[in-house]
């Protein structure tokens, strides 16, 4: 999880934010890297399954990348669940409350660390983040 934040609300937030945007660049980039492995098998298969060591090296560690991102996908999913899990907590403690607030987010994927302007509104044991 996320540190040096100023509250605790302030870090669950945070936490919110990024593991969600490191869930969606995960998936993407696993998406983007089965593309290329197929890619890859089409390109190099002529029919028979037989592969130069040059291609089946490229074709093993798109694969081995593949199934990393997949992995670190689902890592950030199950944490980003566990920082939905205690921000519905808050809703809960604050009756179903709207937050406005300025959060420091670290710079994710070459995006510059920045700070953005959100709105988290509970209602009905949910919670919406925009």
């Amino acid at each position: 999880m996320i540190a040096n934040s100023r509250s605790e609300v302030e870090k669950t937030i945070k936490d919110y934010i990024v593991l969600q945007e490191m869930f969606r660049l995960y998936a993407k980039k696993r998406n983007d890297l089965e593309k290329e492995y197929n890619k890859l098998l089409a390109n190099y298969n002529e029919g028979e399954n037989n592969y130069s060591l040059d291609q089946a090296d490229k074709i093993y560690n798109v694969y081995r990348e593949m199934i990393s991102c997949e992995e670190q996908s689902k890592i950030a999913n199950d944490n980003f669940g566990e920082a939905e899990n205690e921000l519905k907590k808050i809703g809960q403690i604050l009756y179903e409350a709207t937050i406005h607030a300025e959060i420091s987010l670290p710079a994710i994927n070459g995006t510059a660390a920045h700070t953005r302007s959100v709105t988290i509104s509970f209602s009905n044991g949910g919670v919406t983040v925009r």
